[in-house]
């Protein structure tokens, strides 16, 4: 079945190449991310994972609406558990392709998350996050603040 969806994938975008495939949420473009950032670290010449990067970055970029409210600097109407994938993969992404407006966008809406947010409920996924930070501004605040979080969820029981 995935073989199939995927060859009519491929005909569709041959046959239309403006309809490209849309994740329909921004955990899905983060996924794809993550995984692209990956792909594009160990083969930097691959232009199907850096075409892939770029076009996932840029529609959750695009998600951070210019127009939004000055107080909600974030993606979506609601800060889930895993909240703190979002910045990660824009700045893996803008690591991966030099891109600084991933890294602005990124670091914009982690530094957001720190200024009075639930913190505790994004604990599993933090330290990746502002390591990524780290990796991407040279910041010592982010590997602080990842080893202290690395910390802190060893002290918090699994399910709290």
């Amino acid at each position: 079945m995935f073989r199939e969806a995927t060859v009519e994938t491929s005909l569709n975008l041959k046959q239309n190449p403006a309809a490209k495939p849309r994740p329909g949420a921004p955990r899905d473009l983060v996924k794809v991310m993550l995984a692209a950032a990956e792909k594009l670290r160990a083969q930097p010449r691959l232009n199907s994972a850096r075409a892939l990067l770029e076009r996932s970055g840029d529609e959750l970029a695009a998600m951070l609406d210019p127009e939004r409210r000055p107080d909600w600097a974030w993606f979506e109407i609601v800060f889930e558990d895993d909240a703190c994938r979002l910045p990660e993969a824009l700045l893996r992404a803008g690591r991966a392709l030099g891109r600084e407006d991933f890294i602005e966008r990124g670091l914009e809406t982690l530094e957001w998350m720190f200024s009075g947010r639930v913190l505790h409920k994004c604990l599993d996924t933090m330290a990746n996050a502002c390591d990524a930070a780290f990796a991407a501004t040279g910041d010592l605040k982010w590997l602080m603040i990842s080893r202290t979080a690395t910390l802190g969820r060893r002290a918090q029981p699994l399910g709290n």
